[in-house]
């Protein structure tokens, strides 16, 4: 009885480990904050629960976000795209696990990770890559051209500095929707077209083989019928 006892309380410790174990896990509604807004670096896993790669990843990963937890300059986390449809789309995850990282120095919809992905080799790269990056919070990181930047950024008002952010984030947008429209036009072109390979398929493969026939009848010497 008490070995059984100890064996309940052992799982139960494990359990409440695990559970801090874990990157944190974001939706559309908390994605800009903690990844945009929070000053930090992001180092993003785009998953889907049915994955097995990802399932693979899991354990290492959830080490990774341990790792990081209490860190203020990094954050690991997770998006659920069976449930994030949109912002998969958005930072073009076509496949799963995508891993993206998100500093000062990416691209606005992230940098691809490709290394290894055992936890060694994550925690490592995190290390060497995912440290403070020029901003108006670390402006020692910056060079002149950049400082005199961020200090005329600065100046502006809250008004001005919001109204600049949506104008970005509506050029992005826009961007992402002439995308899509063009993707939606290609695909209609696509189907147009093997349509007219279908239909032109369907008339015209009963008069080759036809035409076959003949020819090799005629090839066998049969000249009447």
């Amino acid at each position: 009885m008490a070995r059984v006892i100890a064996y309940v309380a052992l799982a139960l410790a494990l359990c409440v480990l695990g559970a801090d174990a874990a990157a944190v896990d974001l939706t559309s509604k908390t994605f800009d904050k903690e990844v945009f807004d929070s000053g930090k670096s992001a180092f993003v896993k785009f998953f889907a629960p049915w994955c097995g790669h990802c399932k693979a990843l899991k354990p290492a990963w959830d080490k990774l976000g341990d790792e990081h937890k209490s860190s203020k300059t990094v954050v690991i986390a997770d998006v659920d795209c069976t449930k994030e449809q949109d912002l998969c789309q958005k930072y073009g995850v076509s496949g799963y696990p995508t891993l993206k990282y998100f500093t000062g120095a990416t691209a606005a919809t992230g940098d691809a990770y490709n290394g290894g992905r055992d936890f060694d080799t994550l925690s490592a790269w995190a290390k060497d890559n995912l440290g403070p990056s020029c901003g108006a919070e670390n402006i020692d990181l910056c060079d002149d051209d950049q400082k005199a930047a961020i200090k005329a950024k600065m100046a502006m008002s809250e008004a001005d500095l919001d109204k600049e952010v949506e104008g970005f984030e509506t050029e992005m947008k826009t961007a992402e929707t002439e995308l899509e429209e063009l993707l939606k036009s290609l695909q209609a072109q696509y189907e147009a077209g093997k349509q007219k390979k279908d239909d032109v398929t369907a008339d015209v493969s009963p008069k080759l083989a036809m035409l076959r026939s003949v020819k090799r009848a005629k090839a066998a010497g049969k000249t009447e019928l």
